[in-house]
């Protein structure tokens, strides 16, 4: 169903079953296209794909904080500095902030005189 809803969405897409359905050129210059069954089978193949090296990942990252008590607490703390930074990033607590040049300053060949 998907695949014949996007066919129609071929031009200017850039996601990955659109990708898989475009034509491309072989080694002797002529264009193919994936068919059905080969578009179903590459779609399977990035989400297993990405699947299985993402949980090998996780797996392997909680074996290694288990053996390490201190890197846990670094990762904690880190963690913490992510999140609080992400926050200040999208609600800032000060929205605009205008600053005013009181003195003339020079920095290195740049002349910024006071308001």
């Amino acid at each position: 169903m998907l695949i014949a809803t996007n066919s129609k969405a071929k031009d200017n897409s850039e996601n990955l079953l659109i990708l898989l359905m475009s034509a491309n050129k072989n080694q002797q210059g002529e264009e193919e296209m994936f068919g059905e069954e080969d578009i179903i089978g590459e779609c399977k193949t990035f989400y297993f794909a990405g699947k299985e090296t993402t949980a090998n990942l996780l797996a392997w990252a909680l074996v290694l904080l288990s053996f390490h008590q201190e890197w846990q607490d670094k990762a904690r703390e880190e963690e913490v500095n992510m999140r609080l930074n992400e926050i200040l990033r999208l609600y800032p607590p000060v929205v605009l902030m205008t600053r005013k040049v009181c003195n003339n300053v020079k920095l290195v060949s740049l002349d910024i005189p006071a308001i």
